[in-house]
């Protein structure tokens, strides 16, 4: 006879393995190791100048190969589940996590790659770039990165609107491992003005201003970049660059224990966030002006660290100042030239994640609000109570106790007759519409192959879709407005 409590709890695990948000969790737990034990590795090789801290060099590869381990072991058995169930190879997994398999394979072919073949035939003669920037290391770096950044991907792919704690953990450990792959020009690991750091030329001091700029300027470029990323992708809750921010400084400071400078990152992410938090109050998202913000405000973070120092800096202010401007100019640059480059899914959900303080309908067909407020309906479909707080249950023909019921009736018409459209282009948006919001077939990958779409063009035509039912509900609001002023 089975037991009654195995059964479900069986059910119970089941159900949690085939949560999406069990894969973010697990893979940002993992992947937590994984980046950790990289930075106590990195601590081994750079806390001895000339030589390796052997302790510290074997936990942080121990961490590393059991973080790896357990990771690829979680996806690779639910990746043999999914095929067994009858799902295709790439469907057997939640969106983005085929990608993370893929990468946990590579890295591992890299690693044995590295043991068996290249150490042995390129034997190393000493530490720092002669051991990071060896091709079967790069590998490993890049398939580092797909893996952490697993989580960030899902959640864009799920069309998640505002980024939780797994997603900024994610972006957090994604970070960390760009900082990982450039530590060699890092002001946090090389404080360069600082003037009690041991490695200062007394020879040719340009030379330490050159890196120290150099680094700067490349810390900053690599925030900025981070907080364009974020903001462009997702809704950000107050506090959430300045936790990105702060994680990847307590994990890059582990390479030389510089925790004095974590000040800095948490400086630039608060100022970051405020940035944020003032511009929401206008339309549209910041961009140049956030990444001039980010960038700026760590330069003159990092100058004034340096400078309450009781070693003080050496660099003089006209340096600090060009820096300072150098990096700002960097950050506006990027924020000018990259956001034409922020992938098509990331930046729907921006758009239709920043609306108005108070989500009013409006007429004016430029309106993000109108969107906004389509979307949150159709998501809110099977949930009365929630839909019937949506702005649209107060639209003309649509109050009183039935607003719900009415506006979902409404949504549902909407749709079908989009469906129907002599238009392809109409109808098209239409199936994908119905597909995905009233009849639930799946996620927006398995709508995307089911119409033979590419992903560009199926987020145009989602986008286009929300467009449409805006202003179908205009013209029935306006001719409710016009039965109600007759009767």
């Amino acid at each position: 006879m089975v037991c009654p409590n195995r059964v479900r709890s069986q059910i119970s695990l089941r159900g949690f393995l085939k949560d999406p948000r069990t894969f973010d969790a697990v893979n940002v737990v993992l992947s937590a190791g994984l980046v950790l034990g990289a930075y106590i590795t990195a601590y081994a090789y750079v806390h001895i100048p000339g030589g390796v801290e052997a302790k510290a060099s074997q936990a942080g590869f121990i961490i590393v190969e059991g973080a790896w381990a357990l990771l690829t072991v979680f996806l690779f058995g639910t990746f043999a589940r999914g095929l067994r169930a009858g799902r295709s190879w790439n469907r057997a997994l939640p969106d983005g996590y085929v990608d993370t398999l893929l990468a946990c394979l590579v890295f591992g072919g890299a690693w044995l790659l590295d043991d068996a073949f290249w150490s042995p035939a390129f034997p190393r003669t000493g530490v720092g770039l002669d051991i990071l920037f060896t091709p079967p290391h790069l590998i490993e770096i890049a398939a580092a990165a797909v893996i952490v950044s697993g989580p960030l991907r899902a959640a864009a792919r799920r069309g998640e609107s505002v980024a939780g704690l797994v997603t900024l953990t994610s972006a957090a450990l994604l970070l960390s491992a760009v900082t990982f792959a450039t530590q060699f020009i890092n002001p946090l690991i090389d404080p360069w003005p600082a003037g009690d750091y041991e490695f200062l030329s007394q020879v040719l001091p340009w030379v330490d201003e050159n890196m120290g700029v150099a680094a700067i300027l490349a810390m900053a470029g690599i925030l900025a970049g981070t907080g364009l990323l974020l903001n462009s992708g997702f809704k950000l809750r107050p506090g959430s660059l300045t936790y990105v921010f702060t994680l990847n400084g307590l994990l890059v400071t582990v390479s030389k224990l510089h925790f004095k400078l974590i000040p800095v990152m948490i400086v630039t992410g608060i100022v970051a966030d405020a940035w944020v938090a003032w511009r929401a109050r206008r339309p549209g998202q910041p961009t140049a002006s956030l990444c001039a913000v980010i960038a700026g405000t760590f330069a003159v973070a990092y100058m004034l660290e340096i400078t309450l120092l009781p070693a003080g800096s050496v660099w003089h202010a006209p340096l600090w100042a060009g820096a300072i401007i150098a990096s700002t100019m960097l950050g506006w640059l990027m924020g000018r030239l990259l956001r034409s480059g922020v992938p098509s899914i990331l930046t729907l959900t921006s758009e239709l994640a920043v609306a108005p303080a108070e989500e009013r309908w409006t007429l004016d067909p430029a309106s993000v609000a109108r969107e906004q407020l389509v979307k949150a309906a159709l998501d809110d479909l099977g949930t009365p109570e929630a839909l019937g707080r949506n702005p649209l249950a107060r639209l003309p023909g649509l109050k009183g106790d039935a607003a719900a019921a009415d506006l979902r009736s409404a949504l549902v018409d909407v749709v079908e007759e989009l469906v129907v459209s002599a238009s392809p282009r109409d109808a098209e948006a239409g199936r994908l519409l119905l597909d995905y919001y009233v009849k639930k077939v799946g996620s927006h990958e398995v709508i995307m192959e089911r119409l033979h779409l590419s992903r560009p063009t199926y987020y145009r035509r989602l986008h286009y879709g929300f467009e449409l039912v805006a202003g179908r509900l205009d013209k029935l609001s306006e001719f409710a407005t016009r039965v109600t002023a007759t009767d």
